[in-house]
């Protein structure tokens, strides 16, 4: 089963994520997962969500560059929380900022194990800090 899979810089799009979230949810020997650079919006993010929700062998994940934005970060957050293992995450270059911060706060205050978070560039300012 695949444990790694790095689909970084192929621009897929909203489309590409939502298609291939119904295999990534069955992909649960997933440990690293990096969709960065692939401007996967909002609705991306929103369609990744129930997927990454149920890999819970996930350690890394990297999502850096995709305008995510904060309605995108409120879509992943409850996913986020239950990935229990998760030691790694970039969500670095995705226009955050303040309500970005703010929605991801509670399941990132969870991640026990987490021992590299990146949210550079992404405007949170020292309220989002």
């Amino acid at each position: 089963k695949m444990t790694q899979l790095d689909l970084s810089y192929n621009a897929i799009h909203a489309e590409g994520a939502s298609a291939l979230a119904g295999a990534l949810g069955r992909m649960d020997k997933m440990t690293h997962l990096n969709l960065g650079y692939n401007a996967i919006y909002i609705g991306g993010a929103a369609a990744l969500a129930g997927a990454l929700g149920r890999m819970d062998k996930m350690t890394q994940l990297d999502l850096t560059d995709n305008t995510l934005c904060a309605e995108g970060a409120a879509s992943l957050a409850g996913a986020l929380g239950r990935m229990d293992k998760l030691t790694k995450l970039n969500l670095s270059h995705n226009h955050l900022k303040l309500e970005g911060a703010a929605a991801l706060a509670d399941a990132l205050g969870r991640m026990d194990k987490m021992t590299e978070l990146n949210l550079s560039d992404n405007e949170l300012r020292a309220e989002g800090a």
